[in-house]
């Protein structure tokens, strides 16, 4: 396994730094957008809902932002699988642990395009009764949240370095964002709450979820050495 990586490497390595601060770089400026347009351009059409607001709004389904959301999460599930691969093909003891992350990022994927754990609310509201507090899919989606972050630390503690930082900083984004500024938002709505701050909470949500879907994409980068030969490419897992 060592000599093979060491006569992969000898090619000139491929960096992905550009690329991931570009993919940044998108992901801040569409929050950045959803809160500036409305605030700053006073026209029927980027306020009070009017079609560019709805398009550019984080907290709105179906849009520019979701389409961000599921393409970020969706490459993160590609791109983990592919490491997977390469990690089983190396005889990597763990490897399946890749796959694992690959088909939780696939399902969050699959939820944010279908808003599947917004349905979740009957069940919630079946469970207990709160005045005035909307978000009761919160409720099982503690339990989901418990088996995605499950299925995502697996991968964690069998990645060494900078990669497991990654991975366990990105779970904890991901699911903080989603489960317990979700839980804020409810909060604020049940006091009234619709001005700035509540606003400024859904953006947080949205990014943070975002920037963690990020982290997970490095995690898999930081396993992988990515060398091009003339105009041949080659993929090694590091260990």
């Amino acid at each position: 396994m060592v000599a093979h990586v060491e006569r992969v490497v000898a090619g000139v390595e491929v960096r992905f730094g550009r690329v991931g601060w570009w993919v940044l770089g998108v992901t801040v400026a569409l929050s950045l957008l959803s809160m500036g347009v409305p605030a700053l351009i006073d026209h029927p059409l980027t306020r009070d809902r009017g079609e560019i607001q709805n398009y550019l709004d984080v907290f709105m389904e179906g849009n520019l932002p979701t389409w961000w959301s599921v393409a970020l999460l969706t490459t993160g599930a590609l791109v983990h699988a592919v490491v997977g691969a390469l990690a089983r093909a190396s005889g990597v003891r763990g490897a399946w642990a890749w796959f694992v992350s690959a088909a939780v990022l696939g399902a969050l994927a699959l939820d944010d395009h279908t808003q599947l754990h917004e349905r979740l609310d009957r069940i919630g509201n079946q469970i207990t009764t709160f005045e005035r507090f909307p978000h009761y899919w919160v409720l099982p989606g503690l339990v989901l949240g418990a088996v995605v972050a499950g299925g995502l630390l697996l991968l964690a503690v069998r990645l060494q370095g900078v990669a497991r930082w990654c991975m366990v900083g990105g779970c904890a984004l991901l699911l903080g964002s989603a489960l317990g500024i979700e839980t804020l938002q409810g909060v604020l709505i049940a006091l009234d709450e619709s001005g700035p701050l509540y606003v400024l909470t859904y953006h947080a949500e949205e990014l943070g979820e975002n920037l963690g879907v990020l982290l997970m994409l490095a995690a898999a980068v930081r396993s992988t050495v990515v060398t091009r030969q003339g105009s041949a490419f080659q993929l090694a897992y590091l260990p």
